[in-house]
């Protein structure tokens, strides 16, 4: 289906932009800064909100700076984008391209076209079922164009902890330590594992095996103790904490005691388990991932045209690149940046 990943983004919702100036949006992209920075100064994040604005789709801004159409309805972006195209062939998979004599011999499924210039927007390998499947590099392989390995981004992260219970639950208020590094925000817990916007964007930087510290509160030892003896430790440490029964059932292996049977030990495991919980971890699959890092190494593209350096007339943008960025509507504002430096390219 046409534009059928940008249907899904944001939830149905679409979150096309940041309402963020174009230097911070730069800084967006894990350690990209210098390759992106052309585009996103030439098509800045209100520029993008101009340009649909003149397709008849109004944005509103949310308090995090995330910026969806009025509608908050993904169809509307879509249809605005295919309202003025003509000769189209969706459905149709390009197999391979040749270039001989200056001009591209591209083959599809269904025939050949022939054309002086080609641009190659056909995503990375999470999503599959969109068509994004990833088969493309090795297309791009063939034309001479290094592909730097290809791994989860925006990515849920499974753990050792069994969190098959606690699917849909979000916590907030978490801090998650990482190495040297801390964030702060909310957790979302799912069937296999954890996720929402801070652990996407930590996403990018887990090797598989990595160890990640939860804390869900301060609480102490003297905390606990000082509860009603009679009080069973879920109950007592909920009261406390006001964190979902739930999650305490999972983490609470004296979750049938009450207080007054607690011993120092217990109260030590509690305590560890609410404020400094260690979890082994891995990015989900990439087919889960809600975008691919990995892709055409970036110094084989002009950064200014987004022209391969290797062939000539050949465009390569958005997820194709080696380029991934982090929650907020920063991926999609990096591939319609790189659409329009293109754009801007062939019109002269």
């Amino acid at each position: 289906m046409l534009m059928s990943k940008l249907l899904i983004t944001g939830g149905g919702a679409c979150n096309l932009t940041h309402e963020c100036d174009a230097k911070t949006a730069a800084g967006m992209y894990h350690g990209r800064k210098s390759f992106v920075s052309p585009c996103l100064y030439s098509f800045t994040p209100s520029d993008i909100r101009e340009y649909f604005l003149s397709l008849g789709v109004r944005t509103t801004v949310r308090e995090d700076g995330k910026v969806f159409p009025a509608s908050m309805d993904s169809r509307t972006v879509a249809s605005a984008l295919t309202s003025r195209i003509k000769n189209v062939h969706p459905g149709e998979a390009v197999t391979d391209i040749e270039r001989n004599d200056g001009y591209f011999t591209v083959t599809t499924e269904k025939g050949t076209y022939r054309a002086a210039n080609v641009a190659v927007a056909t995503g990375g390998a999470s999503y599959p079922a969109t068509g994004s499947d990833g088969s493309f590099f090795a297309i791009l392989k063939k034309l001479g164009h290094t592909i730097v390995p290809l791994r989860p981004a925006l990515s849920a992260l499974r753990t050792d902890l069994d969190t098959s219970s606690l699917q849909g639950i979000t916590v907030e208020n978490v801090t998650l330590s990482h190495g040297k590094r801390k964030y702060s925000g909310s957790v979302l817990f799912t069937a296999r594992g954890i996720s929402g916007p801070m652990v996407m964007d930590l996403s990018h930087d887990i090797t598989p095996g990595d160890v990640i510290t939860l804390s869900f509160s301060d609480i102490s030892a003297a905390d606990i103790k000082s509860c009603n003896g009679k009080k069973e430790a879920v109950n007592a440490v909920h009261e406390l904490t006001l964190l979902p029964k739930a999650l305490l059932q999972v983490l609470i292996k004296q979750k049938d005691k009450r207080i007054a049977e607690l011993t120092k030990k217990d109260l030590q495991e509690i305590t560890s388990a609410i404020t400094s919980l260690k979890l082994t971890v891995r990015p989900d699959d990439l087919k889960y991932a809600t975008v691919t890092s990995g892709g055409v190494d970036t110094s084989e593209i002009n950064r200014e045209t987004f022209e391969s350096r290797i062939v000539k007339g050949l465009y390569i943008i958005g997820e194709c690149t080696d380029v991934d960025g982090k929650c907020g509507g920063f991926n999609l504002t990096y591939a319609f940046a790189g659409a329009h430096a293109v754009y801007r390219s062939l019109s002269k």
